[in-house]
């Protein structure tokens, strides 16, 4: 049985198309009604709202940061239920935020979902799903470092948010109204420090917290925000540097250490910019290519463009080593160089941009079987472009039994010495698969054993359509 396993942090597949996991992007993309409107990633996990205002999650879910309700690791995005009219989704370490159309806050990941006890199916791995920051209102944008988080008014103000523990050990979320900030068009969290771009396209400090209390700071604390610069368009931060666009598509870094700033030499052009992980700009020019600077591997890194992406039409950034875009034709990308991570598998030197591997994203699934929605906890996957799911998922509702013998084989000198057999069994057709064969078609993937769908309806005569665009499996037994 083939394992697919995390290792630490590391997600060893997820939308990997050579091999292939996922489905053929062109294929799966070609008729979807819905695209990419805004997209986020944390450590080995993504993020994504589409233009119906669904969000979906895939990856690594220890903390219920994917939003399924679950602390299983999905390798094949889920729609998160209770989201509605989303226009952004945020992302940072293992949290994730979405703003919604009219202006609500919600949050779920580390710290804002708890577990849930006592679930009859999930005894141990369920946990809450995305809830509204009841504090927060008519709001357009926020930027979050997975600590703190700072949300941007329609009328320009904007507001901390923090969680804390009262003397009980009781959870609460403080917010705290930016006293002097007007005007403000987007923000981001640098360490201690909120940079806030106005609509004036200037760009001030703020710091965030008390270090001598250690703490945030209060309301009546807070100082006017201070003028750092001029002109600049967008803002992308990675621990103690941030990274600023200016209006005539020229990039300058800007370091929290040294209070200076300096021109990204080799970046003209440019129409965003994102940052990956600690070390990565990446940097969509107006020709739609992709630039990526390894800023932090030495003086002698220079930026160079990304190759199999082209068309491009808007990136984001994650706090893992992935990067996220659309394309001209609405396909949904990831890509990775030199890493394993949560969102894509790339090989090789993470200095070499030929490594750098370029992803399709699959649409999300769901199942109807015999007219009716089936929904199930563990994760599905798509190997070699046929759907894989666990034996808890959709079989009981197709009528299909199952049975697991472990025969033992009657020559002594034979390896393996025992054989592990699965049958599925559907009236009179039965197929049976042996675990233990080389290519048996059985996975082991987050803690659950999946099989090979397609192949199982064929044999058992049952009809499987799956519209690869719009992620929609109807099975009719």
């Amino acid at each position: 049985m083939k394992r697919w396993t995390l290792c630490g942090k590391w997600l060893i597949i997820a939308l990997l198309t050579v091999g292939s996991l996922w489905a053929s992007g062109q294929e799966a993309m070609a008729d979807s009604p819905a695209k990419v409107v805004s997209a986020a990633g944390g450590y080995d996990y993504g993020i994504a709202a589409w233009s119906d205002g669904s969000v979906t999650g895939w990856g690594y879910n220890k903390y219920g940061q994917v939003g399924d309700g679950t602390r299983i690791d999905q390798y094949v995005p889920k729609k998160i239920s209770g989201l509605e009219n989303v226009i952004q989704v945020t992302a940072a370490r293992d949290a994730s935020f979405a703003v919604t159309a009219e202006g609500e806050v919600w949050a779920w990941g580390a710290g804002y979902s708890d577990s849930v006890n006592g679930d009859p199916v999930l005894p141990y791995q369920k946990i809450e799903l995305p809830s509204k920051l009841e504090g927060l209102s008519d709001v357009t944008s926020i930027g979050s470092n997975g600590i703190a988080g700072i949300a941007v008014h329609k009328n320009g103000t904007a507001t901390l948010w923090y969680i804390f523990y009262d003397s009980d050990y009781k959870k609460h979320i403080k917010y705290v109204p930016l006293k002097g900030v007007t005007g403000a068009r987007a923000v981001q969290i640098m360490g201690n420090t909120a940079l806030i771009l106005g609509q004036d396209d200037t760009l001030r400090s703020l710091s965030l917290y008390n270090d001598y209390y250690g703490r945030y700071r209060s309301e009546e604390e807070l100082k006017a925000p201070e003028i750092l610069k001029a002109d600049i368009s967008r803002i992308a931060i990675s621990w103690r540097d941030a990274f600023l666009l200016r209006k005539d598509g020229t990039v300058l870094r800007w370091n929290a250490d040294s209070q200076k700033f300096t021109v990204v030499d080799g970046l003209k052009g440019i129409s965003n910019i994102q940052t990956v992980g600690y070390n990565r700009l990446y940097a969509l020019k107006q020709d739609g290519t992709v630039w990526q600077w390894n800023y932090n591997y030495g003086g002698n890194a220079k930026p160079f463009q990304v190759k199999g992406l082209s068309g491009i039409t808007a990136i984001w950034g994650t706090t893992g080593l992935t990067g996220l875009a659309i394309n001209k034709k609405g396909e949904f990308l990831a890509w990775s160089d030199g890493y394993r991570t949560g969102l894509a598998e790339g090989s090789g030197s993470a200095h070499n941009d030929s490594d750098t591997m370029v992803t399709h994203v699959q649409q999300a699934l769901s199942w109807t079987v015999n007219g009716k929605s089936v929904n199930f906890y563990a994760t599905s996957g798509v190997v070699g472009n046929k759907l894989y799911v666990p034996y808890t998922s959709v079989f009981g509702a197709m009528g299909v039994k199952i049975s697991h013998e472990v025969v033992k084989a009657t020559d002594p000198k034979a390896v393996p010495q025992s054989q592990s057999i699965w049958t599925f069994t559907y009236g009179e057709r039965s197929v049976s698969i042996n675990q233990d064969k080389p290519n048996s078609e059985i996975f082991y993937m987050s803690n659950s054993t999946v099989f090979p769908l397609e192949t199982i309806c064929e044999g058992l005569g049952i009809n499987l359509k799956w519209n690869k665009a719009t992620g929609e499996v109807v099975i009719q037994s």
